[in-house]
C-alpha cells in the first residue's frame, strides 16, 4: 500500500530548510568575531545594548545652593535627575536678553549669597536644552551655557552664563519653581558637602572645605559581541578584509576601517568622507548624539563633555555614582569627530562594568580643596594655569584579571587641555590625607 504524505509533515520540513538555507547563508556573510572573544573579557550582546536619550546626556551634573555665610554642593545622580526633569517641563518662554560682562561682575553674579546654581560639565548648545523653553528663538541656537542661577529675589530674572565669552542671558522666572529646586537641598542636606570657591583659569569653581572619604569600587566588566559593532558600523559586511593580528580585531571595506583592542576593548574607527555639508556647531554635536546613542553600551550616567571648535571633535564622558571616569589611558572619555552630519572618527572602550564586588571595596580618603590647591602651588602650578579640577574614578584593570576593573577615587587636574591625576602632575601622593605631609 502506498504511504501518503501528511501535509502538516511537509510544511514543517520545508520550514526546517529555509531556516537551515538563512542560517549557512548568515554565517558565510558575517565576518568571523573570534578576536577579542578569545581572551578572558566576556563578550555578550542582547543584555548590554542601552540607547541613550538626548535628555539625559545634555544635562545637569551639580547643584550648589549658596546661602548667606556658606556654600554646599551635591552631584548625587538621583537629586540632578530631578533638578533635570524640573527644567524639561518647558519652564523658561525664551530669551528675553544678552549682556557681556566684565570678569569682575560675571564672577560677582555667581558668588552672590542666597541663590541657586546648577551647572553643566562643559558648556552646551541652547539648542540641547530647547526642552527647558516653551519658544526658544532659533537666533540662540548656538549659544552655549555652563550654569544657570536662580537668585533668591522674584524680580530677579533667571541668569545662563557661559563662562568663556562672559555673556550672561536672561530668561524671564517662572512660577512656582525655585521651591521645587530648594527642597531638593532642604529634604536631602546629608547629600550635599560645604565647599569653597576658588578662580581657575577661566571661571569659578568648587573644592571641599574638608578632606573627602569616597569608596575605591571593583567590577566585573562586560561586553557586547564584536558583531554587534561591526552590525553596526559597516553598512555591508559581505566584502570586509579581516585584518586582525594578536593585539587587535580588525576589519575594513573600501571607505572605513575598525579596530578593536584584544585586551582592553578599546574601539577605534575611520570612515573616509568627501565633501561634507557646512552644519552649524549644535547640529553638528546633534548628529554626533545620535552616531554614539546605541554605540556606547554604557548603562551609568554619560554626558557630554565639550566640542572643540578647531577640529569638530565631539566629547563624553562616562560618571559612577555623579563622578567622571579617567585614567592614565582616559578610558572614561568617548571622541567622535564629525565631518557634517556624518562620523569620520571614532573612540571609546567597548567594555562597561556590570556587577560590582561589594566585599573588595575600600574607603579611600583625599585632601580637601585647601590641601589640593596647596600641593598643586607647591608643585610649580598656580590656580591660573588650571582649566578645571574634578574629582573622579581612576579606571584601571585588576593584575590578576583583565575581567576586573578598579575604580579608584582620586582628584584628576586639567592643564593645557590635558587631564591628569594629581600624583602625575606633582609625583606625590594623593591618597590618605593624613598621610600626605600638608
Amino acid at each position: 500500500m502506498k504511504h501518503k504524505e501528511s501535509p502538516m509533515l511537509s510544511a514543517l520540513l520545508y520550514t526546517l530548510v529555509a531556516i537551515s538555507l538563512f542560517l549557512t547563508v548568515r554565517i558565510l556573510s558575517t565576518p568571523s568575531t573570534v578576536g577579542l572573544s578569545q581572551n578572558s573579557t566576556t563578550s555578550v550582546s542582547a543584555n548590554l545594548t542601552n540607547t541613550k536619550k538626548i535628555e539625559d546626556v545634555f544635562a545637569p551634573i551639580r547643584m550648589i545652593i549658596h546661602t548667606d555665610r556658606r556654600i554646599y554642593l551635591t552631584q548625587e545622580p538621583e537629586i540632578m535627575q530631578s533638578v533635570n526633569e524640573l527644567l524639561s517641563e518647558g519652564v523658561f518662554d525664551g530669551i528675553e536678553g544678552v549682556s557681556t560682562y566684565t570678569q569682575e561682575d560675571y564672577d560677582a553674579l555667581i558668588l552672590s549669597p542666597t541663590q541657586l546654581e546648577i551647572r553643566f560639565a562643559e558648556e552646551v548648545p541652547l539648542e540641547l536644552l530647547s526642552r527647558y523653553f516653551t519658544n526658544l528663538q532659533e537666533e540662540y541656537y548656538d549659544e552655549g551655557v555652563d550654569r544657570i542661577i536662580f537668585n533668591s529675589k522674584e524680580e530677579d530674572p533667571v541668569y545662563l552664563l557661559n563662562d568663556e565669552t562672559k555673556q550672561v542671558f536672561t530668561a524671564a522666572r517662572p512660577d512656582n519653581l525655585l521651591q521645587p529646586l530648594v527642597e531638593l537641598y532642604e529634604g536631602q542636606k546629608e547629600a550635599y558637602m560645604e565647599v569653597e570657591s576658588y578662580q581657575s583659569e577661566s571661571s569659578i569653581s568648587y573644592l571641599p572645605t574638608e578632606a573627602i572619604t569616597i569608596e575605591k569600587l571593583v567590577y566585573l566588566v562586560e561586553k557586547p559581541s564584536n558583531s554587534y559593532f561591526i552590525d553596526l558600523l559597516f553598512d555591508d559586511t559581505t566584502d570586509l578584509k579581516d585584518n586582525g593580528s594578536d593585539a587587535f580585531v580588525s576589519y575594513s571595506d573600501n571607505i572605513s576601517e575598525l579596530s578593536i583592542d584584544k585586551e582592553t576593548g578599546q574601539l577605534s574607527y575611520y570612515r573616509n568622507i568627501l565633501d561634507a555639508e557646512e552644519l552649524p556647531d549644535y547640529r553638528l554635536i546633534r548628529d554626533s548624539f545620535h552616531e554614539i546613542k546605541m554605540l556606547d553600551n554604557w548603562t551609568n550616567p554619560f554626558y557630554f563633555y565639550g566640542f572643540d571648535e578647531g577640529t569638530d571633535n565631539v566629547y563624553y564622558r562616562r560618571y559612577v555614582n555623579g563622578y567622571p571616569i579617567f585614567g592614565e589611558v582616559d578610558y572614561g572619555l568617548t571622541r567622535i569627530h564629525m565631518s557634517g552630519s556624518s562620523l569620520t572618527e571614532l573612540q571609546f572602550l567597548t567594555q562597561v562594568i556590570q556587577t560590582p564586588l561589594t566585599d573588595r571595596g575600600e574607603d579611600v580618603t583625599l585632601l580637601s580643596g585647601k590641601d589640593l590647591l596647596a600641593a598643586l602651588d607647591a608643585g610649580g602650578y598656580s590656580s591660573q594655569e588650571i582649566q578645571m579640577i574634578a574629582l573622579g574614578y581612576d579606571w584601571t584593570f585588576s593584575e590578576e584579571s583583565n575581567r576586573l576593573v578598579n575604580l579608584t577615587p582620586k582628584w584628576f587636574i586639567q592643564i593645557d587641555g590635558a587631564w591628569k591625576a594629581l600624583d602625575q602632575w606633582i609625583g606625590g601622593t594623593e591618597t590618605e590625607a593624613d598621610d600626605s605631609g600638608l
